[in-house]
């Protein structure tokens, strides 16, 4: 097992590089701290002297050492994934709530992951490799979602939206949160139905919204409205466009009902 020696740097309020001189002796330090590997984490980037001399060391068998660095694009792109995600939100929660819609890559060219207003979910296209003619779209239905009147802790989080370029459907995946003392206001069918599906909205786009819900502890060490394992049962589900196996509907109040008029 390796031991990390991890330096940081934040030079962006100043806005620039990372250079040789801001480092100590890499190697000493290491040394010191019994580390075989080195991580430079930077808000803004290492300048080429300093790429110079962690590939440098690296190459020098006789040191023993790796580095290696992360800068502002690496670490944003770390933190935008399920498991990564509740981190973001807890050291970086202007970021994380951001008002502008921010798009990450993935390794498949059809496949994104979205940060918007404090909500991080997947977007699949089915056939186009460009994303920013969603966004428009992605803000209404977000807008949607928190108009819907919940009571206090039941939470609405997007989960994925997948959009099929060749028919003009949208495809949402919604996971609707509740106290697992209390029952849900409403079934997932009566919250798909109240945010429009099965119908074209004001975009001339069809819409359909598959709401799964899941109580949750609120004193267990695990509850974050966006743990990894909310995402990860469907990862092949969000990464092809294909909507969630259906969940059985939820009793609500003692009985199989849908409650749409607390949705208005």
């Amino acid at each position: 097992m390796r031991r990390w020696l991890v330096q940081c740097k934040h030079f962006a309020h100043a806005g620039r590089a990372v250079g040789i001189t801001d480092l100590d002796n890499i190697v000493d330090s290491c040394a010191q701290h019994d580390a075989s590997g080195y991580v430079l984490a930077c808000s803004t980037y290492p300048s080429s002297t300093v790429v110079d001399r962690l590939e440098q060391i690296t190459a020098n068998p006789k040191l023993g050492v790796v580095a290696i660095y992360w800068d502002a694009a690496i670490i944003e792109r770390k933190l935008s994934s399920p498991r990564s995600w509740p981190i973001a939100q807890r050291f970086f929660p202007k970021s994380a709530s951001a008002d502008d819609i921010r798009l990450y890559a993935t390794e498949q060219p059809n496949h994104w992951v979205v940060n918007y207003r404090g909500f991080f979910f997947h977007l699949h296209n089915r056939i186009g490799t460009r994303a920013e003619w969603y966004f428009p779209s992605l803000r209404a239905r977000i807008r949607d979602l928190e108009a819907l009147r919940l009571p206090e802790k039941h939470l609405l989080r997007p989960r994925a939206v997948s959009y099929d370029d060749k028919n003009g459907n949208f495809h949402w995946s919604i996971d609707y949160l509740y106290p697992k003392d209390e029952e849900p206001a409403a079934s997932g069918d009566a919250i798909a139905r109240t945010l429009g599906d099965g119908y074209a909205l004001e975009d001339g786009q069809y819409y359909s919204f598959d709401v799964h819900l899941y109580p949750y502890n609120e004193a267990s060490d695990y509850n974050d409205p966006d743990y990894h394992t909310y995402y990860e049962p469907f990862l092949y589900y969000f990464t092809s466009g294909m909507p969630r196996p259906k969940q059985y509907t939820v009793v609500v109040r003692g009985r199989r009902q849908d409650v749409a008029g607390c949705l208005v």
